[in-house]
C-alpha cells in the first residue's frame, strides 16, 4: 500500500459499517478548490482523499487496507467513475505539476492531527479541454458505496475543480540548436549540438522526446551518410546520433583503415551526453574514410520534444547537404 499516505490498520473487535470523515482537497494552501493543469495527458493535479470510518460500535477507527483499495475517483455531478478524457495515477510521473504563478505549494493539514483519519493521493491528468468537478468513492465490507457526492446515503459533500486548460504551443523560431566541439583531428572529429527552447530570454526545460518511427531502445542514429566522394581531409562519412533523457553517454562509431591496410574496422568513442539540464543531446561524427556497408540514412528526422508540463512540439531535425549544419524545420 506504498500509495497511502498513512498507514491503516485493521479493526478486529466490531465491523466497519459507516464513514465518519470523507473529505477531497487539495495539496495546497486551505480553501484551494480549484486548480488548472494543462490538457496535455501528462501534466498532473495531485488529489488527496481523507477517509475516516467507525464500526459498529459507533466508534471513529481508521479504514482498513482492504477498504482503501476500493478507492475511486468520481464525477461529483452524477457519480459516475472518473474516465477519459481524464486519466487517475498513484503516484507522480517526471513532469511539473505547478503552473508558474500558482504559488508555493503548502502541503494540506487535513486530517494529520487525527490518527484516526488515512489520507490517499491520487495524480488526475486530461487529454483535452475539459472542466470537472471530482469526489471519491469507497465500498465498505458490508458491500456498500460511499460518495462524497451523497451526504444523506452517509458520504459527505466534498469535491475538488479541475480544469484543464490549452497548453503553451512553442513555433520553431523558439527552438535553438548549439554546436560544441567535442575534438577535432586530422581525419575524424566529433561534435556535441544541445537542442533548447527559449521563450522571452529564459530557457524551457526540455525534459525528453520521441519520435513515431524511432526505437530509442535499439538505436540512436537519425543521419547517417556512410560514403561520399572527396579529397582527403574532406569528411567522407558523417553520422549524427541522438540521446535519449536517461542517457549519461552513448557510443559513436567512426570507421577507419585497419592497422594493416586490409580494409575498414570501427572505432568507438563515448561520449558524454544531457550534461545540459533542460536540452537535448546530440552528438555528430566525422571520418575521412567511408564505410560502403552502411546505410544511408539522410532523411529530415520527425522528433515531438515534451517541455516540462509535458506538451509536445513537433519538429524536424535536418542535417544541411552542403555544410552538414544541424538545422530545425
Amino acid at each position: 500500500m506504498d500509495e497511502l499516505l498513512d498507514s491503516a490498520s485493521s479493526v478486529e473487535r466490531n465491523q466497519i459499517v459507516g464513514v465518519t470523515n470523507f473529505e477531497v482537497v487539495f495539496d495546497s494552501a486551505p480553501g484551494t478548490v480549484t486548480k488548472k493543469i494543462y490538457a496535455n495527458g501528462r501534466m498532473q493535479a495531485r488529489v488527496i482523499v481523507c477517509i475516516s470510518c467507525h464500526d459498529s460500535a459507533g466508534l471513529e477507527v481508521r479504514p482498513t487496507p482492504e477498504i482503501l483499495e476500493t478507492l475511486k475517483l468520481i464525477e461529483y455531478l452524477g457519480g459516475a467513475d472518473l474516465g477519459s478524457p481524464w486519466s487517475v495515477s498513484k503516484g507522480p510521473n517526471k513532469y511539473r505539476h505547478e503552473m508558474s504563478g500558482a504559488g508555493a505549494r503548502v502541503r494540506r493539514d487535513t486530517g494529520e492531527s487525527d490518527d484516526k483519519v488515512v489520507r490517499i493521493e491520487r495524480w488526475v491528468s486530461c487529454e483535452q479541454l475539459d472542466e470537472k468537478r471530482i469526489g471519491a468513492a469507497i465500498t465498505l465490507p458490508n458491500g456498500k458505496t460511499v460518495k462524497s457526492n451523497n451526504p444523506s446515503a452517509g458520504g459527505s459533500d466534498s469535491y475538488v475543480t479541475v480544469e484543464a486548460i490549452a497548453p503553451i504551443q512553442y513555433g520553431y523560431e523558439n527552438f535553438r540548436l548549439t554546436k560544441v566541439e567535442e575534438f577535432s583531428g586530422t581525419d575524424r572529429s566529433i561534435y556535441k549540438w544541445y537542442l533548447g527552447l527559449y521563450f522571452g530570454g529564459a530557457k524551457v526545460p526540455l525534459v525528453g522526446w520521441f519520435s513515431p518511427e524511432f526505437d530509442s531502445y535499439s538505436e540512436v542514429e537519425i543521419y547517417c551518410q556512410p560514403w561520399r566522394r572527396g579529397t582527403w581531409g574532406y569528411p567522407q562519412y558523417i553520422v549524427c546520433a541522438i540521446a535519449d533523457y536517461f542517457h549519461e553517454a552513448i557510443d559513436m562509431w567512426l570507421p577507419k583503415d585497419s592497422a594493416d591496410h586490409s580494409g575498414r574496422v570501427e572505432e568507438n568513442y563515448l561520449i558524454d551526453v544531457n550534461d545540459r539540464p533542460g536540452e537535448i543531446s546530440l552528438v555528430q561524427g566525422f571520418s575521412g574514410w567511408g564505410d560502403r556497408s552502411v546505410l544511408t540514412k539522410t532523411q529530415p528526422f520527425a522528433i515531438t520534444v515534451l517541455d516540462d508540463f509535458g506538451t509536445g512540439h513537433n519538429l524536424e531535425i535536418v542535417t544541411n547537404s552542403n555544410n552538414f549544419e544541424l538545422e530545425l524545420k
